[in-house]
């Protein structure tokens, strides 16, 4: 995998790529952020998309399982869970109400 930075390929478009191995993925590197290239073709275009949203499920996932343990809500009991649904439910029972 060849890493190109995003200056480069800001400031020179394609031409940054080179010369490109038809298959091979490219990692755009920035000062705060990261981007993953890859090239598809019609043979692999879907298995490619199922996987890239496989992995975005997964990070989201993660995300919201750290914000869980830091607000402490991974400590609930299912009971308490459950009282936080019907809370919510008959919140939202009554806002339609009165709309």
């Amino acid at each position: 995998m060849k890493t190109i930075p995003l200056r480069d390929f800001q400031r020179e478009g394609a031409k940054a790529f080179g010369e490109m191995a038809p298959d091979e993925p490219w990692l755009l590197s920035g000062r705060d952020q990261e981007f993953l290239l890859m090239p598809l073709s019609p043979e692999n275009r879907t298995t490619i998309l199922d996987l890239a949203e496989g992995f975005a499920a997964v990070m989201a996932l993660r995300l919201d399982q750290a914000q869980a343990a830091e607000s402490g809500l991974d400590q609930l009991r299912p009971e308490e869970i459950d009282a936080e649904i019907r809370d919510a439910r008959k919140t939202l029972k009554r806002r339609k109400r009165t709309a």
